[in-house]
């Protein structure tokens, strides 16, 4: 009688109006555009949102870096939170990468070697506008990187945060942005969230490489806590998983935390 009455409850818990499975899946349409600024094509999935031919009003964007492998997580947990009403309504864009040494390149400022600020020229002279222009955006733009993708986030913030409204970036390795906050942590911004998760790493990481990757991210949380910019929500959390599987639970906390009202 008890379990009778537990899935009851959990019967009249479920919304009557419920989306059925095919209300839900929305396939990404996969577009190739050329970037003048990298001097090569990329490859984007763009998701929207069900019912978005007829919506007269417009939605948020959310740019997913590592799209070739974390578009479908991320939109997956979008999803799913935007069927408990947790996240509104938005438009997914993944973007891919064409090899691991671009990846470097593009998401990676140049104390890591790498050439972020093209990569952010890339997104504010082409794709932000490529976006404005061929969809019902609104103006409110997320970021959404792990590793790699965590730390361009983190950059981007600290170098052009007017691009975006909420970043989420998770399980980055900061030790070589602690100089750029010191330069570029603005004392005051326009509204926009921040979370930052870390990790438990991983077994078999070099320990020297695991406390270094610990200790940039306790020194750049104890940076932003000690600056504590105006009109900057920030929130840190941690993971307890190794470095890969940081993702899941990391976007969901961060997309949660950047859409709260």
């Amino acid at each position: 009688m008890k379990y009778c009455s537990i899935i009851i409850f959990l019967l009249n818990f479920l919304p009557l109006s419920a989306q059925t499975v095919d209300d839900q899946l929305v396939a990404a349409k996969i577009v190739t555009i050329h970037s003048n600024v990298l001097n090569e094509d990329r490859t984007l999935y763009i998701s929207l949102p069900p019912g978005y031919d007829t919506m007269t009003q417009r939605l948020p964007v959310v740019f997913v870096l590592d799209g070739e492998y974390r578009f479908l997580p991320t939109y997956g947990i979008h999803a799913y939170m935007r069927y408990w009403n947790g996240v509104p309504d938005a438009i997914l864009v993944g973007i891919t990468n064409i090899s691991r040494q671009t990846r470097v390149r593009d998401y990676l400022p140049a104390a890591y070697q790498g050439n972020a600020d093209n990569f952010l020229a890339f997104f504010r002279q082409e794709l932000i506008p490529y976006m404005d222009s061929t969809c019902k955006t609104n103006g409110d733009r997320m970021l959404v990187g792990h590793s790699h993708g965590g730390v361009f986030t983190l950059y981007a913030l600290l170098k052009n945060p007017e691009l975006f409204s909420g970043y989420v970036s998770c399980d980055p390795s900061v030790a070589g942005l602690i100089p750029s906050v010191n330069e570029l942590l603005r004392p005051q911004y326009a509204g926009q969230r921040l979370y930052v998760c870390s990790s438990d790493v991983g077994v078999g990481v070099d320990e020297n490489v695991k406390q270094a990757h610990l200790n940039g991210f306790s020194r750049f949380r104890e940076l932003m806590e000690e600056k504590k910019p105006k009109n900057l929500a920030f929130k840190f959390g941690h993971v307890a998983d190794d470095h890969a599987n940081s993702y899941v639970q990391g976007c969901s906390e961060g997309l949660r935390y950047i859409f709260q009202p």
